[in-house]
């Protein structure tokens, strides 16, 4: 366990997006008595939309009311970075001479020098980042298949074989990613993701059916990020249309995704809600679903919420993701709308208790 250093974490997500190993890991690594910067995303966007406009106008907001960093407990800093979302030689010179220099300098006005550095990004920006920092020790986070994510930059390739070339360590959260990286570095090992047991049993968590007073039972549950890149929001709506007696209830995030197509009376949204509530309006459901898409990219997904699902007791139905074959004995894997269907139907009828128990 690293103590007694400065951490440097270029993330992948802000530090308020939902809860992930990101901010886990920093904050845990600020209880053992480490200083944190934790560095929100520097990914600049192919395209400049309506959410990465607001987020400009953030970033600049704190700038100009000069609220930089924005600390959450006496070990962590997050920065919030101004970057050009933008990918076309200009915004490349600006963002990797001036703002990435101004970010570097930022940092080493705190008197911080050879920090280790964590990265979440392998980014062409955050190598020009990590070369100005000069660390000691170079750790790469490697959660997902950027070579292949629809969002990565034109040069991710060879930004990515460059950080994992020269990382000391590589982290990854599956076999595939793990497999990736170990052809090209030796130092690569698997951390898988963990769950806090006592909030997410279902024993344990309290009750909110306040909250889900409008949803009729069954209740069917997804939980994360809603976006059309990962999650078969077709599967979701074939779901609901089929059985409209049912409740379709989503808590999350909408992320740069059109939700028409889910305007359905029996489809509800609760928006992101705070990780320690979760687990408590997770008691009122009936079924967990992941519905994953299974296309190239999603080889590499390992979904952290399988084990708080594991943790509730509830009844599991997912798509077949490569890393979810583990747990086949004891969730229901489905590979077609019909299956996926069938799949819910008998989960509601027959929640083998002894499958309760495997899952927790």
């Amino acid at each position: 366990m690293l103590r007694n250093e400065n951490i440097i974490c270029i993330s992948s997500i802000d530090w308020d997006f939902l809860l992930q190993r990101h901010q886990i890991f920093m904050s845990e690594f600020a209880r053992q008595g480490n200083k944190v910067i934790y560095i929100e995303n520097l990914n600049p966007s192919m395209r400049l939309n309506w959410n990465i406009l607001l987020k400009i106008i953030k970033r600049l907001a704190r700038i100009l009311v000069k609220i930089k960093n924005i600390k959450r407990d006496p070990n962590i800093t997050v920065i919030t970075p101004l970057i050009i979302p933008l990918k076309n030689r200009l915004a490349d010179f600006i963002n990797k001479k001036i703002l990435i220099k101004l970010l570097a300098g930022n940092i080493r006005s705190k008197g911080i020098k050879n920090p280790v550095v964590w990265t979440y990004l392998a980014t062409s920006t955050s190598l020009e980042l990590i070369d100005e920092l000069k660390p000691k020790t170079l750790i790469y986070d490697c959660v997902f298949d950027a070579l292949i994510h629809p969002n990565s930059p034109k040069d991710i390739a060879a930004s990515e074989k460059k950080l994992i070339r020269s990382a000391d360590i590589i982290f990854t959260d599956n076999h595939y990613l793990y497999n990736k990286c170990k052809g090209i570095n030796p130092k690569t090992y698997i951390i898988n993701p963990g769950v806090d047991f006592d909030l997410f049993a279902a024993d344990k968590a309290i009750k909110n059916q306040k909250f889900l007073s409008g949803a009729k039972k069954p209740i069917i549950c997804f939980f994360g990020g809603i976006d059309e890149i990962r999650i078969d929001l077709e599967l979701v709506r074939y779901i609901a249309e089929n059985k409209p007696d049912w409740s379709i209830v989503l808590f999350g995030p909408v992320i740069k995704t059109s939700i028409k197509r889910l305007k359905l009376p029996n489809i509800i949204f609760k928006g992101t809600v705070r990780h320690e509530e979760l687990a408590g309006y997770l008691r009122e459901t009936d079924v967990l679903i992941l519905p994953y898409k299974i296309i190239p990219f999603s080889r590499s997904i390992f979904p952290a919420k399988i084990f708080e699902c594991f943790a509730t007791g509830k009844p599991i139905v997912a798509t077949p993701l490569e890393e979810l074959s583990l747990f086949k004995d004891i969730i229901k894997i489905a590979s077609s709308n019909e299956d996926f269907l069938k799949g819910i139907e008998d989960s509601i009828v027959l929640n083998d208790p002894k499958k309760r128990d495997a899952r927790l």
